[in-house]
């Protein structure tokens, strides 16, 4: 079973993934230019589903680049940004008290699960590119229940990546958007290969 760590150490051994890292930080800064980046993300999780090297590709092929983000974008939104905006909607009842911090208990299910739900969805739809598997709901939910507690670290790792480096922030969220997407596709990848062989992951 891959390690977050394991994962990050190939996909940044090479020397030009600072470089790599530097071009998609700055197209996130760029509107438009930000489905670049989710088509590179795209790129990734396809690798991962595949069983490639896991790698820093170079950029390049920008057409697929940008359509495949669009797709990547727009799965995101839906089962990322969505949830995580309904669940911050939930807080607004509870700042009447004096709860503090505690206000944003609701979102922390939804925020540890985002990640996960966006790359399953994402590894569904690259099977047949049909959109309707990205949101079959029923099979998504079985791939998280299937990973159990193996993205509960990785993910808080990510949360504290984002929020220690937050003066770097869009380089920040390549980086840690890159690694933990890659890392959640491989998990998936040896989960349903696993399956297959009849052998318990």
């Amino acid at each position: 079973m891959p390690t977050l760590e394991l994962v990050c150490k190939r996909l940044f051994a090479d020397s030009p993934w600072f470089l790599k890292c530097i071009v998609g930080a700055l197209l996130l800064v760029i509107p438009i230019a930000q489905f670049f980046v989710f088509g590179y993300l795209y790129a990734l999780i396809e690798r991962a589903r595949r069983g490639d090297t896991v790698i820093l590709p170079d950029w390049g092929e920008w057409k697929r680049l940008f359509y495949d983000g669009i797709v990547a974008f727009v799965i995101f939104l839906v089962l990322g940004v969505l949830p995580i905006a309904v669940a911050w909607l939930l807080t607004l009842p509870l700042r009447v008290f004096d709860f503090g911090v505690f206000v944003y208990l609701p979102m922390v299910p939804v925020v540890m699960v985002a990640g996960p739900l966006v790359v399953a969805g994402i590894y569904q739809y690259q099977k047949r590119e049909q959109y309707a598997d990205a949101f079959r709901f029923q099979v998504l939910g079985a791939m998280l229940r299937s990973a159990q507690s193996r993205f509960v670290l990785p993910t808080l790792a990510l949360i504290g990546l984002l929020v220690a480096g937050y003066p770097l922030m869009t380089f920040t969220v390549f980086v840690a958007m890159a690694g933990s997407w890659t890392y959640y596709a491989a998990t998936y990848r040896i989960i349903e290969e696993s399956r297959r062989s009849g052998i318990k992951p």
